[in-house]
C-alpha cells in the first residue's frame, strides 16, 4: 500500500472519529511494552475493557452487552517496539474526571505487567481534532493494525448509560479502585491535566513528559 493510498485511508477515519461522541482521550501503558510481548499485551487489554464495562454496568455488561463506548488505537513508538494504546472514550458517567480518575486506577492495579497511575494519561477531550490525529499517527507505518476493533466498541448509547448512575455502582467503582488508589489517579489528573492545558497534546510528546512515545 502506497503512503498516498494510508494518507487517504486515515483522513477517512478520522473523518468517521469526529462524527462519533467521545469526550475523553487516554493512554495506557505498560510496565516495559518492549518486552511483554503483543500476545500478553491484547489478553491484558481485552480482560481489562471486559472489567471496566462490569465496573459501570455490573451484570448488564454481559446480559446486555452495555460497554463504555471507544475508539481504540495500538501504537509502537518511533523503533516499532514500545507497544502501548491510546482511546477515545465517551464517559460513562457525568462527571468526567471521575471516570478519568476510575480508568487509570483500574488500569494500574489489574495486572503486574500494567503500568503505574502516573505512566497513564487519561484525561477529557479539549480538542477533538488534535486528539483524533494524535490517536491515528501510527496509521501511516501500521495501517489498519492500528485499530484495535476487537477491543473496540462504537454502538454504546451516552443517555442509557445514565441509568446505571446509583448506589451499585459506586460500590462496584469503590471495590475496583479503593479510596488510596483514586487518590493517586486524582493527583496524577491533576498533574496532567496542567500540562495539557499549557502545553496541548503533541507538545508534551515531544518534551518526554505524556506517555505516548
Amino acid at each position: 500500500m502506497t503512503f498516498a493510498q494510508r494518507k487517504q485511508e486515515r483522513r477517512a477515519l478520522m473523518k468517521h472519529l469526529l462524527e462519533q461522541d467521545w469526550d475523553v482521550f487516554g493512554t495506557l501503558k505498560f510496565v516495559n511494552g518492549r518486552t511483554l510481548g503483543r500476545n500478553t499485551a491484547d489478553k491484558l487489554l481485552r480482560s481489562y475493557w471486559n472489567r471496566v464495562d462490569r465496573v459501570f454496568f455490573g451484570h448488564a455488561a454481559d446480559r446486555q452487552n452495555m460497554r463504555v463506548p471507544r475508539w481504540c488505537f495500538a501504537h509502537e513508538g518511533s523503533d516499532s517496539e514500545n507497544f502501548h494504546l491510546h482511546f477515545l472514550l465517551k464517559s460513562p458517567v457525568a462527571d468526567t474526571k471521575h471516570a478519568c480518575c476510575v480508568l487509570n486506577a483500574v488500569w494500574a492495579q489489574h495486572h503486574e505487567q500494567t503500568g503505574p497511575i502516573a505512566k497513564n494519561w487519561i484525561m477529557p477531550v479539549k480538542d477533538r481534532w488534535e486528539v483524533a490525529n494524535y490517536a491515528t499517527r501510527e496509521y501511516w507505518r501500521m495501517g489498519a493494525d492500528t485499530q484495535l476493533l476487537d477491543i473496540s466498541w462504537d454502538r454504546g448509547y451516552p443517555d442509557a448509560m445514565r441509568a446505571y448512575e446509583h448506589e451499585q455502582q459506586a460500590l462496584r467503582i469503590n471495590k475496583a479502585a479503593s479510596p488510596i488508589w483514586m487518590q493517586q489517579a486524582q493527583a496524577a489528573y491533576a498533574d496532567y491535566w496542567a500540562r495539557y492545558s499549557s502545553e496541548g497534546i503533541t507538545a508534551l510528546a515531544e518534551r518526554g513528559k505524556a506517555p505516548s512515545h
